[in-house]
Parts: structure tokens; C-alpha cells; sequence
């Protein structure tokens, strides 16, 4: 079973964009196809602060997207840190996430289904109630004291089904 490269790095980006933060995939980008690869480096080749490096490795690290070795410089005597982009994790944080996301969207569409036409929204799109806290609110808007209308979800509840079947076949 081939792998597509370029595919495979579209989803590495998408992953870390959704994963990591718009802010990692240049670091990523950088970092995926290189081993061992200093910080101090990482930022010098990227043209970002060592401040923002490091925060975007460590949030790497708790994602185990990425691991480092520690090394002292025996001209300056402090820790460099070595770090390496962890290829192999990626699809099983993809998969984790696609589990998560379609845990969410079907606990989603049970509570739209539940309450079909059953939801009030401000006209100026401040908040959605359900019925019963529109009427603890008497139909008005918390935020903004404007009236709640009747929602229709009938949309929100086909689009919930759509993304469900869409994660179910991919």
C-alpha cells in the first residue's frame, strides 16, 4: 500500500494545524523531515523567537508529535535540546481525533433530535436556547434583551448526520 508523500504531508500540516496551532506547521514543516535538529537552529531557519520555538516543541511533545534529547554544550556549559518530528504518531493521533470528533458530532445530533423545533434563537444570534431556559428567560435574550425566535435545526441536523457519515467512510 503506497503512500502518497505529498498527501501524507498536506495531512501531517492539517493535523498539526488542528492538533498543535496555525503557529506549529512552519515549525513542523521544518522540523518533519530532519532528525536531531537544534532549537536554536529551528528558530534561526524558521525566523522565529526561541521563546515561540520552544513553547511550539513542548506543545508538540504533550502530543508525542515530537521528542528531543538534551545535550550540554561543553563551550558555553548549558542544555541544547535535539528534536526530532515523530512521523509515526500522526496517524494514530489522526485516528484518536476522528474518534473524538465523531464521539462528539453523535452526542450532538441525539440532543438536536431530542429537542426538534425546540431551540430559540436571539435575532442578532447572541445565544440558542433550549425551551426550557428560553422560558426561564421569558423568551428574551440574555445578552441583549432582544426576543428569542423559534429555531428551526432541521439544518444543523443534517449537517451533523453528513459529517458523521463523512468520518464513518474516511
Amino acid at each position: 500500500m503506497g503512500v502518497n508523500v505529498k498527501m501524507s504531508n498536506k495531512k501531517i500540516l492539517e493535523l498539526t494545524k488542528e492538533v498543535i496551532g496555525e503557529d506549529a506547521v512552519k515549525i513542523v514543516n521544518f522540523l518533519k523531515d530532519k532528525p536531531n535538529i537544534s532549537e536554536f537552529k529551528i528558530a534561526e531557519r524558521t525566523k522565529t523567537e526561541i521563546h515561540e520555538i520552544r513553547n511550539i516543541l513542548y506543545r508538540l511533545n504533550n502530543h508525542n508529535l515530537a521528542t528531543y534529547v538534551k545535550k550540554k554544550d561543553r563551550q558555553k556549559g548549558w542544555y541544547i535540546s535535539y528534536w526530532t518530528f515523530n512521523k509515526k504518531r500522526v496517524k494514530e493521533l489522526m485516528s484518536t481525533i476522528k474518534v473524538q470528533k465523531l464521539e462528539k458530532y453523535k452526542q450532538r445530533l441525539k440532543v438536536e433530535e431530542a429537542n426538534k423545533n425546540s431551540f430559540f434563537m436571539c435575532s442578532n444570534a447572541c445565544i440558542r436556547l433550549e425551551f426550557q431556559t428560553a422560558t426561564e428567560h421569558e423568551f428574551k435574550c440574555p445578552e441583549c434583551g432582544n426576543l428569542l425566535n423559534l429555531q428551526d435545526n432541521e439544518k444543523t441536523i443534517n449537517f451533523l448526520k453528513s459529517k458523521i457519515r463523512e468520518l464513518s467512510t474516511a
